[in-house]
């Protein structure tokens, strides 16, 4: 099943092997594709620069939703290594020989497991994303705004403790989704991430809608995810992988992206002084891509 909704853009439904469904944003029809895993809460969105990227690139776009956003069928108790198998199954099914992923926020470690766990993914980047709940000698609310540790402090509890925060928290962004996104989250946006907001306002409207349409389970999945076992050992990474950060992330602190990459041989760390937690993929897009395919080397 498909849904048109602009030009060169359609949501498909692929069924998954243990009878879930998968929803994917997909963007042209090329062999190699980039396999996009945005951040917590995200869904997807068509986006005229990622297209164009891409395009340029010799790249089909394909935006896997995560169990529990948008229509994909909730999966709980998932792990970040559960979520590499739906995409190797969305990938065959839509005739991908093979893929570059990139990941960010929380889409970041979903990126990282994809490295690990699925034979189909040749590199990937992983940007502005949180380090394993259990890394040794990271401090891991250091550098992080009150609104983001509020949230990973009640996951941290446990799933009774969560849920409420974001059951309410969702009605909120579900009613008004840039603008109740802001309000909860304005403390950890500095002003280069809040411009990227102000001039991009319909399309992260559109993938916070998409993301919640049918409540909060792929957030509230996620966010135990990310605070529990990953179900892979970072040392055993063996794709190549690229970590991007900007110093003036306020959600998670740089210093996140900088451990993991200490923690698996031969993989690339680039810190940048001027961007933020939402800026630095926006702006760097193309050299982002284009090292992933140097990296798989294609």
């Amino acid at each position: 099943m498909s849904a048109e909704l602009a030009p060169g853009w359609s949501y498909e439904l692929v069924p998954l092997p243990d009878g879930r469904t998968c929803e994917v944003l997909v963007h042209g029809d090329q062999e190699r594709a980039l396999v996009h895993q945005p951040g917590t809460p995200s869904g997807a969105a068509p986006d005229p620069l990622l297209a164009e990227v891409c395009d340029a690139l010799g790249l089909r776009v394909v935006v896997p939703l995560r169990p529990g956003y948008g229509r994909s069928t909730p999966n709980p108790g998932r792990r970040m290594a559960d979520v590499p198998g739906d995409i190797e199954a969305v990938v065959a099914k839509l005739g991908v020989r093979e893929f570059i992923s990139a990941g960010y926020s929380g889409g970041g470690p979903h990126s990282l497991a994809t490295a690990a766990l699925a034979p189909s993914c040749k590199a990937a980047a992983v940007v502005v994303s949180p380090a394993p709940r259990d890394a040794e000698g990271l401090d891991y609310y250091d550098g992080m705004a009150p609104s983001n540790h509020e949230e990973w402090a009640l996951a941290d509890q446990g799933p009774d403790a969560v849920r409420p925060w974001l059951e309410r928290h969702g009605a909120e962004i579900r009613e008004n989704p840039v603008g109740n996104f802001v309000e909860l989250t304005g403390d950890a946006l500095p002003e280069v991430d809040r411009a990227v907001i102000a001039g991009d306002a319909g399309r992260v409207g559109a993938g916070l809608a998409k993301a919640l349409e049918n409540g909060i389970e792929g957030w509230f999945e996620d966010d135990i995810a990310l605070t529990t076992p990953w179900g892979f050992d970072l040392p055993s990474v063996t794709t190549p992988v690229a970590f991007w950060a900007g110093r003036q992330d306020k959600f998670i602190s740089c210093r996140h992206t900088a451990w993991m990459a200490l923690q698996i041989p031969g993989s690339d760390l680039h810190l940048l002084a001027e961007h933020g937690h939402l800026s630095l993929m926006r702006a760097l897009l193309p050299e982002l891509l284009g090292d992933l395919i140097r990296k798989a080397g294609w």
